[in-house]
């Protein structure tokens, strides 16, 4: 590591600055890091000191797991190229919106044809029984007032014959994502959990979708972007796999990859993976290609990570990971002596957070130390 860089990030996990204010504030940075609730997002603040300290002026930075975008669209907003990868449908569009400036009346233009679907749309009593019969901790049935379920059922058929591919495509379904379970008014669920889609309580009381969605992505586009914001690149696949050739000379790669058996994140986010095609077939198959399940077999698993890693970054460039420490895996030793397979040097910095809120969350798991494992 440079004396520059060695020196600004060992302050920073001296003074720890995110845990300060105004960084430590719940609603710190861009108020589109909260695009769509998600369990187990990284903190934009740690984004930022992270992004500021390894990525220079101009710089080119990939998170191989970019679950919502949080490091590339912290990357895009300090004027950095960014890029993504993530398997997850659901975090795909998400990253998507979130890098990318949207225009208020291409928006509006994708609200009017989906509410013109829904408005045309017809499905037999057999699908709609189907649907509401299906779920985990409740089925859907026990989550929607009947109308506002099949105008949900429609918007998903509509998405799927038409997969989003334009940057305010990505931001309706996003937004729709958001509001698909939650505590507040704007949930077109029962009374639930924002994050996790805990067992829906209350009335039953209809909620129109299309005025829902229309809320948050006006509340979306009013956020103004900075004149330095640069667009980024996300890519749905696995970052297993060999990656987009267009992902090269890099000066960065910053990720927090899944804690050793931390929440299930395809069971925390069941109802929007549902939305975006998944099925009871799905849930039982697509888990098993997902790095939070393979490495509970073998952190092996990180090794073509690694080799893509070595393959695409700069001369000097910088490998972070933001990891976890538990009593079951001690995850930052474990990858660094791997990662000394492929690189020069390894170096671990650890953080206790054993006395951190839990964002009114019950069990996020037995993390003691989050890690921070610097690869050059």
């Amino acid at each position: 590591m440079s004396k520059y860089r060695d020196s600004k990030w060992k302050k920073v996990m001296q003074e720890l600055p995110y845990r300060q204010e105004p960084y430590s504030k719940k609603n710190w940075g861009n108020p589109n890091h909260s695009l769509c609730s998600y369990q187990g997002k990284l903190k934009p603040a740690i984004a930022n000191f992270m992004v500021q300290t390894f990525v220079p002026k101009g710089g080119r930075i990939l998170d191989p797991f970019s679950g919502v975008g949080t490091i590339p669209f912290e990357a895009a907003l300090n004027g950095k190229e960014s890029f993504g990868i993530d398997i997850s449908p659901l975090a795909y569009y998400v990253s998507s919106a979130k890098v990318h400036a949207c225009k208020s009346d291409a928006c509006a233009n994708v609200i009017a044809h989906l509410e013109e679907f829904i408005h045309g749309n017809q499905l037999s009593n057999e699908y709609i029984h189907d649907n509401s019969r299906f779920g985990y901790n409740k089925t859907l049935g026990e989550y929607y007032e009947p109308n506002t379920f099949f105008e949900i059922l429609s918007a998903r058929q509509f998405f799927l014959n038409n997969p989003p591919q334009t940057a305010e495509e990505f931001l309706v379904i996003s937004s729709l994502l958001h509001v698909l379970h939650g505590n507040r008014p704007y949930a077109l669920s029962r009374k639930s959990h924002p994050i996790v889609p805990y067992a829906p309580s209350g009335a039953f009381v209809y909620k129109s979708l299309i005025e829902k969605v229309t809320e948050k992505v006006k509340k979306s586009l009013s956020v103004k972007l900075p004149k330095k914001f640069i667009e980024g690149h996300i890519f749905l696949g696995d970052s297993t796999e060999r990656w987009d050739d267009s992902i090269n000379e890099l000066d960065a790669i910053i990720t927090s990859p899944p804690f050793y058996d931390s929440t299930k994140f395809y069971m925390a986010n069941w109802i929007r993976l549902w939305f975006t095609g998944w099925n009871e077939d799905t849930f039982e198959t697509e888990p098993n290609k997902y790095v939070d399940e393979k490495q509970k077999d073998s952190f092996d698993v990180y090794d073509s990570i690694f080799e893509n890693a070595r393959e695409r970054l700069k001369t000097g460039g910088y490998f972070v990971m933001h990891l976890g420490k538990s009593d079951k895996c001690d995850m930052g030793e474990i990858l660094r002596a791997k990662a000394l397979r492929y690189f020069r040097k390894a170096k671990l910095y650890s953080e206790d957070v054993s006395a951190c809120e839990k964002f009114g969350i019950v069990d996020l798991g037995s993390v003691s130390e989050h890690q921070y494992l610097v690869i050059e």
